[in-house]
């Protein structure tokens, strides 16, 4: 691993087709890794090739139907990276001309920021050999890849035509035209590498050493190369997503900075979720959400669920882990502990008459989906990922009081615990002696940054709101167990009052008639039918939900509710089950 964390290249080493030789390695970094060397002439001379390069030979100059792209293959525990080139031109000795610059890493590392610029590489001397055979010149036997000028001579076309070949790139799509310009260049004297086995040598410790390398080959060329990790593209993200710094965001800010980017940092403080940052920092919900897909690109936050007391969670099979990793067991114990516990900052009311299951429940209700602006202030200031600030809290725990550090046994048991059928709150009652010097969050936050445990998601799944948005009519569940269809009321058409006259067969009673009608008037309350409005269409957005399979966390960030007024409407629309996922 180099010093800004890319991988370490193994070896390199420099490959052509010798016309009456095959393929033959003409220069190797370290000398003797991949075909065994003169160890008088060098000292630091490998004793053992790192693997058989005749077994690979066919591979690091293959047919041409290969070369002219990105070739990748393994022998032994090592990854090889090349970029194969066959140049077509007559005044080569076998009309062509192929050579490969090989890279060799470890198998398990990552290759991808090196593929780029060995691409980049195999294209710019393919350019520099057809402009001046600067390749082919720079072997000491460099007469043996080229014609004899006495074969060149005869030949019945003049020098003013032109001998064409296309060769087509399929990775840059180009279209290299070769003309007897080509035999001029070859008999000129344009710039000739002065020794490749030297540019192979610092490309090969510059990029070890800076992950970069500026070597310069003549006037007009130069190989450029800059390391840069290849990250991959970000996700996709809900309006429930919970996003966490994983690094001090506040020391990073820069005045260019997006003013919707500077405007949202303070409100990421891994309680607040996506929609609910948008609202506090008075943003467009679009732009905050394209912020943090710009921070989740370059690693500096990462993405929890709402947390919520309701929640399950349940160990991965990487949970072992745990164990097996000393610093993951030490890590977690300076980020968990805390000398209140969970409850003993919140301004909760703590009296006997109220429950601990209603504290638990406020408490993530008003953290995490409706917000509580005092608890916001106490959080964000504890909000940082355990990979950046594990042991700042029991520093800060330290210098005001003794508290006794949880064991990595008694982390790794309550780990284990959970289970998919166990909710926070059921969780929490089992074991809250164990948990008393314990933050639920934070233990809860770095289990699953840490991947050794995951969040079951609940889906709600209805089967009576199918036909209640085709025809515009809900149905409501009344306590009798009656299903009975309420019209969609438009508040804007209704009339102020509505008149039902009775008719009888004696028209000539006209007080009956009078008194009927009177009898019959009714007021509508336009209050009540707004309140009934709202109602329906909470409910018809709902179903519209539920129809999208969407979990419990997306509907109350949605429809702006908690879970306990979400239930309340399944309750009423009918008949309802909870698949957890």
């Amino acid at each position: 691993m180099s010093s800004d964390g890319f991988t370490s290249i193994i070896s390199m080493f420099y490959a052509v087709f010798h016309p009456t030789e095959g393929t033959k390695v003409v220069c190797q970094v370290p000398s003797g890794s991949i075909v065994p060397a003169d160890k008088s002439k060098d000292s630091s001379t490998l004793a053992v090739p790192l693997f058989d390069f005749d077994s690979i030979k066919n591979y690091v100059i293959p047919k041409p139907a290969l070369c002219n792209k990105l070739v990748t293959f393994k022998i032994s525990s090592y990854r090889v990276v090349g970029f194969p080139v066959n140049i077509y031109a007559s005044h080569y000795a076998r009309n062509s001309f192929s050579f490969n610059l090989c890279f060799v890493f470890k198998y398990e590392d990552d290759t991808t920021p090196y593929e780029g610029h060995v691409k980049r590489l195999g294209r710019m001397f393919r350019a520099l050999e057809e402009q001046s055979q600067m390749l082919s010149k720079a072997d000491k036997n460099h007469e043996d890849f080229f014609k004899p000028q006495k074969e060149l001579e005869p030949k019945t076309w003049s020098k003013t035509s032109n001998y064409i070949r296309i060769i087509q790139d399929e990775d840059v799509g180009d279209e290299v035209t070769f003309s007897n310009q080509n035999i001029k260049h070859s008999e000129s004297s344009g710039p000739i590498l002065a020794s490749i086995e030297s540019l192979v040598q610092q490309i090969y410790q510059d990029l070890n050493n800076y992950s970069e390398c500026l070597i310069p080959i003549d006037s007009a060329n130069s190989v450029d190369i800059k390391l840069f990790p290849i990250l991959p593209p970000p996700p996709e993200l809900n309006a429930c997503d919970v996003p966490i710094a994983t690094v001090k965001l506040e020391t990073m800010v820069d005045p260019l900075w997006d003013p919707t980017m500077v405007r949202i940092l303070p409100f990421i403080n891994g309680i607040n979720s996506i929609k609910r940052i948008s609202i506090l920092a008075d943003a467009d919900f679009e732009l905050t959400r394209q912020c943090i897909q710009h921070l989740i690109h370059f690693r500096s936050v990462a993405v929890l669920d709402v947390f919520q007391f309701s929640n399950c969670y349940a160990p991965t099979s990487q949970i072992c882990n745990f164990l097996r990793d000393p610093m993951m067991a030490s890590e977690c114990q300076g980020y968990v502990i805390s000398s209140t516990g969970t409850f003993g900052n919140l301004p909760l009311q703590r009296s006997q008459d109220i429950g601990l299951n209603q504290d638990m429940e406020n408490a993530s209700t008003h953290s995490s989906l409706l917000g509580n602006e005092r608890s916001q202030m106490h959080d964000s200031q504890h909000s940082f990922s355990p990979k950046t600030n594990s042991y700042q809290n029991l520093k800060s725990i330290q210098k005001t009081t003794f508290v006794p550090l949880p064991s990595k046994a008694t982390l790794f048991y309550l780990y284990r615990s959970m289970n998919q059928n166990l909710t926070l709150r059921q969780w929490h009652s089992e074991n809250s002696k164990l948990l008393a010097h314990i933050d639920i969050r934070r233990f809860v936050t770095f289990g699953v940054l840490r991947g050794i445990i995951y969040r079951v998601r609940t889906y709600p799944v209805s089967n009576k709101t199918s036909t209640s948005i085709d025809f515009g009519t809900i149905y409501t569940n009344y306590n009798d167990g009656a299903h009975s269809r309420k019209p969609n009321y438009n508040v804007s058409v209704l009339p102020v009052t509505k008149n039902i006259r009775k008719f009888s067969n004696d028209f000539d009673d006209d007080d009956k008639l009078i008194e009927a009608a009177e009898t019959n008037d009714k007021f509508l309350d336009l209050t009540g039918l707004k309140s009934e409005r709202l109602r329906q269409q909470q409910e018809i957005k709902l179903s519209r939900l539920l129809k999208k399979c969407r979990d419990f966390d997306t509907i109350c960030t949605e429809m702006s509710l908690p879970r306990k007024e979400v239930v309340e409407m399944l309750t009423k629309m009918g008949d309802w089950s909870v698949i957890s996922s």
